[in-house]
């Protein structure tokens, strides 16, 4: 029966694997009946702060656009993490999406475009004060104004892919999934502050997911009670660890992935996350009253957008940023990608400074729990943050593919 098993969630990967390879908008629909269930309700994170895809026609839509318009995806189906709880089951799989940028005057005219948007009264760029406005358009020259050799160049990009699933009739479907690049090497790719654009539509989708999802009311309540207990303790120092674990995570086979690469599978190691977590925000906010919640029997899983803050002094963040240019000296990198690095590092730093030292980042908490000794416990957890652009040179999450 395991050996099954394991084939049955190696044939879904299989199939979402070659619908992305394939890219053909002319079989959409086999792809959905495949891995999906139009009587069920289910919903997409994407990679995007707003891109929350609710019920089977938008989801339909997000993998349309995808294949269209995105990056080449493929899944790394060897390195899959698969969890199966009776009738509910957990696939966290890495990705790469392959991305190719080019020095052709077509791109100089696309990024003139967007420079534009912030002098069009019309957008919510150009609500931005002058200094955010002008620290913001260097820090994209400084990707797009790399110059590199060759005239097109390819990038893998890291990327984790995340599905929730049940069984009905004998068959795995897929209910949730969320699309989340790991932020590596450096700061989280959106802040929220006082200029920032209105999230009317953002916490709009919130509601609606909150609205689709009313199976239970009462075991709802009891995820967002323990969710509320959660945000309050997790970040709190006088909180002892190992009653952290005890009170919310499961006592064995637990799976956390952090908003880097790293993955978490003991006890021991979760201290660890938590002790790091402590260090760098000083306080957490999840959005419980609108999180998104579903069952599948014994089993929940919820998905809560949320915010973590710190302060940092511009005096902090310049040495920050004079550490990490310390330490791109040691990289093995051409002394031309050094510079790149650097100039970029110095972009970052001014761009954030010129938002204020109180740094508001969104991010999105993602969980499956199980009852245990009659209480809700983490089974897995994911912590991710969204991710709006991908530039060249933008972060170490991603790769250059060297041409023969």
């Amino acid at each position: 029966m395991k050996n099954q098993v394991n084939n049955e969630f190696k044939e879904i990967l299989n199939i979402f694997n070659e619908a992305y390879v394939k890219r053909d908008i002319n079989e959409i629909d086999s792809f959905m009946d495949k891995l999906f269930d139009k009587d069920e309700s289910v919903t997409i994170v994407g990679t995007c702060d707003d891109e929350w895809c609710i019920g089977y026609e938008e989801v339909k839509d997000i993998f349309l656009s995808d294949w269209e318009y995105w990056g080449d995806l493929r899944v790394i189906a060897n390195e899959a993490t698969v969890m199966e709880l009776e009738n509910t089951a957990i696939i966290y799989t890495p990705a790469t999406v392959k991305y190719s940028f080019n020095s052709r005057s077509d791109t100089y005219t696309r990024y003139l475009g967007y420079i534009k948007e912030y002098f069009d009264e019309s957008s919510d760029e150009s609500k931005k004060s002058n200094k955010v406005k002008l620290t913001e358009i260097n820090w994209s020259l400084c990707h797009l104004l790399n110059q590199r050799d060759d005239i097109e160049r390819d990038y893998l990009w890291d990327i984790r892919i995340s599905f929730i699933l049940i069984k009905k009739e004998n068959r795995w479907i897929i209910k949730h999934m969320q699309f989340s690049l790991p932020v590596v090497g450096h700061l989280p790719d959106v802040r929220e502050y006082k200029d920032s654009c209105d999230r009317t539509q953002v916490n709009k989708k919130i509601k609606e997911l909150e609205e689709a999802y009313h199976k239970n009311k009462l075991m709802k309540n009891e995820i967002i009670d323990l969710i509320k207990d959660f945000n309050s303790e997790y970040l709190d120092k006088n909180m002892e660890l190992n009653l952290i674990i005890d009170k919310y995570f499961s006592s064995n086979n637990i799976f956390v992935a952090n908003t880097d690469k790293e993955l978490f599978t003991s006890k021991e190691e979760i201290k660890k996350l938590i002790k790091s977590h402590r260090g760098c925000y000083d306080e957490m906010k999840l959005d419980s009253e609108n999180s998104m919640v579903d069952f599948n029997g014994d089993i929940a899983w919820v998905v809560i957008r949320g915010t973590m803050e710190k302060v940092i002094s511009e005096e902090e963040s310049f040495e920050n940023t004079v550490n990490k240019i310390k330490d791109i000296f040691n990289k093995d990198l051409d002394d031309k990608e050094k510079l790149f690095n650097i100039r970029r590092r110095i972009a970052e730093t001014f761009k954030e400074n010129a938002k204020g030292e109180n740094c508001i980042w969104p991010f999105r908490l993602e969980g499956v729990l199980i009852k245990e000794n009659n209480k809700w416990v983490f089974k897995y957890l994911q912590f991710a943050f969204p991710f709006n652009y991908i530039l060249e040179g933008k972060t170490e999450a991603a790769s250059l593919i060297k041409k023969n």
